[in-house]
C-alpha cells in the first residue's frame, strides 16, 4: 500500500478566507480612493477623514472594551478554523491500488443493489461509521437475506462496513 493521504473536504477556514479577502479588496478600494483624493487626481470629500476625526481624542470606555474583546474572540476563532484539519470525504478500499470511495458512492451502490433484488419494491440506505443500514419494502419472506447477499456482493473489496437489512412489509392491492 502506498502512503497517499485520504481525500479531504475544503478546510473550514476557506469560507472565512473568502469573506476576509473580499473585505480586504473593499478596504483597498477605499485606500486607492483616498490616495486619489490626496494626490489631487479626484475631487470629493474624504471617507476616512471623518472616521479619524470622530475617533480622535476618545478614551477607553465600556463600548471600546467590548469591541476589543469581541475582536479578540473572533480572531481566536479564525485561528482555530485555520488549524482545524479538514474532514475526510473518502475511505480507502481493500483493493491493491490507491482506490478511495465516498459514503455517497457506497449509499448509491447499496441502494441500487438492494433495489435490483427480486421482490424488492423500494430500498433506502444510510451509512454510519462502521455499518450500512438498508431498509427495503418487500412482500417476500426471504427478502432480507437476499438483499444482504446482494449488498455484500456489491460492496466486496470496496468496504468492510457491516450490513444491516430492515424489511418493511408491503402489500399490493389488486
Amino acid at each position: 500500500m502506498s502512503t497517499i493521504p485520504a481525500p479531504r473536504a475544503r478546510p473550514a477556514a476557506s469560507a472565512v478566507a473568502v469573506v476576509v479577502a473580499l473585505l480586504l479588496v473593499g478596504l483597498a478600494v477605499v485606500a486607492v480612493r483616498e490616495l486619489a483624493l490626496a494626490q489631487g487626481w479626484a475631487t470629493g470629500a474624504s471617507w476616512t477623514g471623518a472616521v479619524v476625526d470622530r475617533a480622535d481624542g476618545r478614551s477607553a470606555d465600556v463600548a471600546s472594551t467590548v469591541v476589543g474583546v469581541v475582536a479578540a474572540v473572533v480572531g481566536l476563532w479564525l485561528v482555530l478554523l485555520a488549524v482545524k484539519p479538514a474532514r475526510r470525504t473518502h475511505r480507502r478500499t481493500q483493493l491493491d491500488s490507491d482506490t478511495w470511495i465516498s459514503d455517497n458512492a457506497i449509499l448509491t451502490l447499496v441502494t441500487r443493489a438492494a433495489e435490483d433484488t427480486p421482490g424488492v419494491a423500494e430500498a433506502a440506505a444510510r451509512t454510519r461509521r462502521s455499518r450500512v443500514v438498508v431498509t427495503v419494502q418487500s412482500d417476500h419472506s426471504d427478502a432480507t437475506t437476499e438483499v444482504e447477499k446482494n449488498v455484500r456482493a456489491a460492496l466486496h473489496g470496496l468496504s468492510t462496513k457491516d450490513v444491516i437489512v430492515r424489511k418493511e412489509q408491503v402489500s399490493y392491492d389488486a
